[in-house]
């Protein structure tokens, strides 16, 4: 995947991109939020030339993080410019963030609605950048903010695990819509980037079975490539009666 350009840096601004922040050491609570870096300002814009892929190591993922942040933002910002962002925590290893949802620790990937924050963990941020490539970490990103636009969209919640399963699979479809315009942006490196959809969608597809709540990886691929092909209005089939296109 490519650093972002300068271009967007200015037509953004800095007041417009989420907030990262770090969970704390020793009793877990979280710090004061802090302005997301501008990306010429982090590691990938100095010594990376201009593509993330094995740029980071796992000590850095929270600079990495700051990299694809606003490549994310700025997304949901063209789309729904009336909505607030999401907060979001970086969680190091050993390290546990304290939300009305619980505790998040480093392996965490995951949306509160109740206080709108997205929490990304070390171990398991790692873990999609290491075995499934650079953009996968992105797209997880994307599809926890398409969580986000569920809630602020007041979208009904999923009270079976049929529901639950599309609810799931629209986030998926979401993350498509980003994958989408990113490539516009020509930040994506294809096909490598898109395999990595395909590696981390295959890997945390859930298996077929009566409880499940997650799609299938086949499922999840099929929610991503509808939207990577038509954009976020094809995401409205998996809430007909609330779109969100």
């Amino acid at each position: 995947m490519k650093m972002l350009i300068l271009a967007l840096i200015l037509s953004l601004g800095l007041a417009g991109c989420s907030t990262l922040d770090r969970a704390s050491t020793g009793a877990p609570t979280l710090p004061a939020a802090t302005a997301t870096p501008a990306p010429a300002q982090t590691v990938a814009g100095s010594r990376c030339g201009g593509s993330l892929e094995g740029c980071f190591a796992y000590a850095e993922m929270d600079d990495y993080l700051d990299t694809i942040t606003p490549m994310v933002a700025s997304f949901f910002e063209s789309q729904y410019p009336k909505l607030s962002q999401p907060r979001i925590v970086f969680v190091p290893r050993g390290r546990a963030a304290a939300g009305v949802c619980g505790y998040s620790n480093s392996q965490a990937y995951e949306y509160c609605g109740g206080n709108q924050t997205i929490y990304i963990g070390q171990d398991l941020l790692w873990t999609f950048y290491k075995q499934a490539g650079d953009a996968a970490p992105a797209i997880g990103l994307a599809h926890e903010w398409g969580h986000h636009v569920q809630f602020a969209l007041d979208l009904p919640l999923p009270r079976t695990a049929a529901q639950s399963v599309a609810f799931e699979n629209q986030a998926d479809c979401i993350s498509g819509a980003w994958a989408r315009y990113a490539k516009a942006q020509s930040w994506l490196e294809d096909p490598d980037d898109l395999q990595d959809a395909g590696a981390l969608l295959q890997g945390i597809g859930s298996a077929e079975g009566p409880g499940r709540d997650h799609g299938t990886a086949a499922e999840r691929r099929k929610a991503f490539d509808l939207s990577l092909k038509g954009g976020i209005k094809a995401c409205d089939a998996y809430s007909p009666t609330a779109p969100i296109g």
